[in-house]
């Protein structure tokens, strides 16, 4: 046991190192660049040769010209410049190589004793690279209107990246000029009311002085329940129903007749969240009946109804044959006129007895100013 702690020991004395006329020198070098490491010995060690130590305390390499095969060891090279300075050049440098070298002389070839003549620090600058663009919500799943929303923009490099904020399409940076719903602040962007008015688009931006910058831009849409609204018109023989959705996303949209749904529609996409349903309806055919106009999301179903009957058939008479001409003063009517109104019906005599009746007190207002003066 006694035999086994001295061999320990002589093991540990014979590889001791002394820490003296020890500097440490900072590099900054881009990642693969060449490093350079310039070690000058003191006038005692001037007849010694230098070996460098990497990160990890091994040694890089053991001479000049040394012709090594295998490993990320070929990237590294000893010269001997001048009979006390040497240097180690290593090349293509990156993320791994950061840490501490040192530069070091075996004082005795007896017990090893080495001493550490100069340290370096090496630190590789990285360009920023932008890890992720993440949501920060209330309901992480679905985006709704009117919801709160921060969005946090991740990045690494060397120096750490500054973020900046932009919104494609707009002039100016947010973190210069800050809208009133949308601010910007460090790594983060608050949106204070998601709607469907708010841009859709924001790119996040890291720069760290380092070419080049990295950009990443995140999508925001609010989810929006459906909403619509049927409007109809009718067109020479055909009526046209228009049913307008606002949803998104917008899952499913259809015409129903009498709850069996309709093949024959047209689709218009007006904008990323404005829909049209066209149905045209021809009168030579049987028209009648509810028609339902139905849109559904992951929020909601919604459904819009108009009714079809013979009503309709009377409105499109009324509309196209009923329509008198405009005057700018009331004058008795003419023989055409009377019979354009009597072979329009029961609804047009009406109007032509009122029509009558008012030109009838007219003259009689008339003559009875004209027979007071």
């Amino acid at each position: 046991m006694v035999s086994v702690v001295i061999i320990i020991l002589n093991l540990l004395l014979s590889s001791s190192v002394i820490l003296s006329d020890d500097y440490l020198e900072n590099l900054s070098v881009n990642t693969g660049e060449t490093a350079t490491f310039i070690c000058d010995l003191p006038e005692k060690y001037s007849n010694k040769q230098a070996d460098f130590y990497g990160p990890t305390g091994r040694l890089l390499i053991t001479k000049t010209d040394e012709d090594i095969a295998s490993g990320d060891r070929t990237r590294f090279i000893l010269e001997h410049t001048y009979a006390w300075t040497w240097s180690l050049i290593l090349s293509d440098v990156s993320d791994d190589d950061a840490g501490e070298y040192t530069c070091r002389v075996s004082s005795s070839s007896v017990d090893q004793t080495l001493t550490i003549i100069k340290r370096f620090n090496l630190t590789v600058l990285t360009p920023p690279k932008i890890i992720d663009i993440t949501i920060e919500s209330n309901n992480n799943e679905i985006l709704r209107e009117n919801e709160q929303i921060i969005l946090k923009c991740s990045a690494r490099g060397i120096p750490q990246p500054k973020i900046i904020w932009h919104i494609p399409g707009k002039k100016f940076l947010l973190n210069k000029r800050n809208d009133r719903n949308i601010i910007a602040f460090d790594n983060k962007l608050l949106i204070k009311n998601l709607s469907r008015t708010t841009p859709s688009d924001y790119q996040c931006i890291a720069d760290n002085g380092i070419p080049p910058r990295d950009t990443r831009t995140k999508r925001l849409l609010s989810s929006i329940s459906p909403e619509m609204t049927i409007q109809s018109s009718i067109k020479s023989s055909r009526i046209l129903l228009n049913c307008t959705i606002i949803a998104r996303p917008l899952d499913s949209a259809k015409w129903k007749r009498n709850r069996f749904e309709i093949n024959n529609i047209k689709r218009k996409q007006i904008n990323d969240y404005t829909v049209e349903l066209l149905l045209l309806l021809d009168f030579n055919t049987n028209i009648f009946g509810m028609y339902e106009c139905e849109a559904e999301n992951q929020l909601k179903v919604s459904k819009a109804f108009i009714n079809i009957d013979d009503t309709i058939l009377l409105n499109r008479t009324t509309t196209t044959s009923a329509m008198l001409p405009k005057y700018h003063r009331i004058s008795s009517p003419s023989y055409a006129q009377i019979e354009l109104l009597l072979n329009h019906g029961s609804i047009c005599k009406c109007q032509f007895y009122f029509i009558l009746l008012i030109n009838i007190i007219l003259i009689n207002y008339s003559n009875g100013f004209y027979n007071k003066r």
